[in-house]
Order: structure tokens, then sequence, then C-alpha cells
């Protein structure tokens, strides 16, 4: 299986403000552990979270992506007060997977069945740099674009293919791919466009993400394996898309918006790139999907005019189910494995927690 979460979105997708993102400070946190949630699952399951408890002596802790038997990835604080790359053991056990050298920061994007973690360390004033992390924790960077001031790696597929980002010197995002021995490639974007994004890559080596103008337009991208490309449109009456996960049938989902506003759709591209809405929850107004598995089944949010997120789980027909929280308050789904376990955070007043569902 492919992983990622789908990963912050802010950084990841230039989509517009307003709508929660993914690269959050999270607040306070959690107590005991154990995988969960669903979809897939019989309607009459009703889907039950559950905390991820965060490092000792932490108060806070967030979940990205899982794998296929049930571990979970993310970051938490440590007893220092720094935010650490984590993860959790099927059972709940959390381990604190470190930093690259000279670094005090770190957070674990997306895990591979064989326990290989991407992600990204950093430290106050330094670069944020791609770490790919070993089954045994070993963790080694994965070399940005020259001169980068930002590059961190999303996600690898079982080939040893990662995706991710790498900066210019100004910072500015560029969409890149490391081959399975670390070297890494800037990938194409439209011509005149000067930034862009690969948010997840499938086992055939298909990625997609987003090319676009800082503060512009952007459009979806779906990259074949040889590097070469193609657009995917946005829902009709948008302008603007952010394709943030691919699944192995060439399925994506992402969101659609027009650029400026603050409402966002959540939408899925058929394999033919066929854009359709995702329907919201009652009363709810935009949304954005950030992972797919390969049974269709979708996971991400969707959001009142207020700005509180709902974590939730599309069918392959697009209804839509409310993923619970125990706080009642906010939450987000950022990747769902083949066995409808989602992984992802609720919070409430700024408190905030890894979180698994399953029925």
């Amino acid at each position: 299986m492919t992983t990622i979460t789908s990963l912050p979105a802010a950084e990841r997708t230039g989509a517009p403000r307003g709508a929660s993102r993914v690269r959050r400070v999270l607040g306070v946190v959690a107590a005991a552990a154990a995988l969960v949630v669903t979809t897939g699952l019989p309607a009459h399951a009703a889907p039950t979270p559950v905390p991820l408890a965060p490092l000792p002596g932490g108060t806070f802790s967030g979940a990205y992506g899982l794998d296929d038997r049930g571990v979970v990835v993310g970051f938490s604080e440590n007893r220092a007060g720094q935010r650490h790359a984590a993860r959790w053991t099927p059972s709940g056990r959390v381990t604190d997977l470190g930093t690259l050298g000279g670094d005090t920061q770190s957070e674990a994007y997306t895990v591979r069945e064989d326990g290989t973690v991407i992600g990204m360390s950093t430290r106050p004033g330094g670069p944020d740099r791609a770490v790919k992390w070993s089954p045994s924790g070993r963790a080694t960077e994965l070399p940005g674009l020259r001169d980068a001031t930002v590059t961190r790696g999303y996600v690898i597929n079982d080939a040893g293919t990662v995706v991710g980002i790498s900066s210019t010197p100004a910072g500015v995002h560029r969409p890149v791919r490391w081959n399975p021995s670390g070297k890494v490639t800037a990938l194409k974007t439209l011509p005149g466009d000067t930034t862009g994004g690969v948010g997840a890559v499938n086992d055939a080596g298909v990625a997609v993400g987003y090319s676009g103008i800082p503060g512009g337009v952007l459009t979806s991208m779906r990259w074949a394996a040889d590097g070469s490309y193609r657009t995917l449109k946005p829902l009709p009456g948008d302008d603007s898309s952010h394709a943030s996960w691919i699944n192995n049938h060439g399925v994506a989902v992402g969101h659609s918006y027009v650029t400026g506003s603050d409402l966002i759709r959540p939408l899925r591209w058929d394999a033919d790139g066929t854009p359709r809405a995702l329907r919201l929850l009652d009363g709810d107004t935009g949304g954005s999907s950030w992972g797919i598995n390969d049974k269709g089944y979708s996971t991400g949010y969707t959001y009142r005019p207020g700005g509180e997120a709902h974590a939730v789980v599309w069918a392959p027909d697009g209804s839509v189910t409310a993923l619970g929280s125990p706080t009642a308050g906010s939450g987000e789904g950022y990747q769902i494995n083949r066995h409808g376990v989602v992984a992802g955070y609720t919070t409430k007043d700024g408190a905030t927690r890894a979180t698994a569902w399953r029925p």
C-alpha cells in the first residue's frame, strides 16, 4: 500500500485560509490508545475515536499517516517541550523517532508496511530537512535542491520512491521526487508557474500535487513515473484545485475552490481525470479530502461557516459519514488504510490529540 497524510495543507497546497490546515500547532492531549475506525464497514457500526497518547511528559500529539498493519505516525510534544516525530503501534505504544543531527524538532508523515517512515527534521532558524527513518529507527537525510531552505518528504511507495517538496533559496516550494537510492529530481510545473508540490505517489510511481503561482491560481497535477504530466480540472465554477492523494487505481482526491475565496470543496477525480464533488455533512459548507484507499473510501473533513472541522469518511459513491470526536470539538482525517482505519486528530478549545477511529 502507498502511504501519506495527507500532509500539511498550508504548505502543501496553498489553499485558501479559513478552513483547517494540516501543519498546525497542536494543543493538549491524550489518554490511552489503540487503533481505530471505519468505512467500508457495516452501516450500523458507529465510528469510535480513540486518542493516541503523547510521548512521556508531552501534552499534545497529532497523527498524519498509517499503514495497513495499523501503525500510526505523526508527532508529539516530548518532555522537553519539543515536537518530535512519533510512531504508535496498533496497541498504542508510542516511540520517539528523534531528529537528524543538530535538529530539535521533527514530524513524520507516512509509514510503509516494512516500517520505513518519511518526514522532516528542523531546528529554530534552521532549514527544514527531509528524513527517511529506517524500520530500526535510523534517520537519514534526503537531499534537497541546491540551497533549499525547506525540504520535506511526504510519501514513500512500495518501490522506494519518495515525493515531497524542496524550495528555492528564496523559500518558494518546488515539487520533487527521490529515487530509491535517494537522488532528488525536480518535477515539471506548468509553463510560467513558479511553485508546486507533490502530495502522494502510488505504487506505479504516479504522483499528484499542484502547480501555481504563490497567492494565485493552483492547478492540480498528475505526474507519470517518467515525469510527464497532465492537469486535473477543478469542480465546475472553480479556478483552482489541489490533489492530495492517489490510490493504486489512479483515483485521486483533494479540494477545489475559487482563488481568493475561503470556501473550499472536497472532490474526487476518477482515473480518467473526471472531477466529482464529494458530499458535505448537513450544515457544513466546505471541506477537503486528504486520503483514499484502494477500495475507494476516502477521508478528510467538512466544515461549518465558523471554521469548525468535522472528520469524515466518504464511500465510493460520494456519500459522507461523520467520524465521532471524544471531545465533541473539531477534527480531521488524513489517511485511511485498506481496512478502513483512519488516522487524524481531534481538538477542542485548543487541546489537540492524535486520534484513530474504528467501529
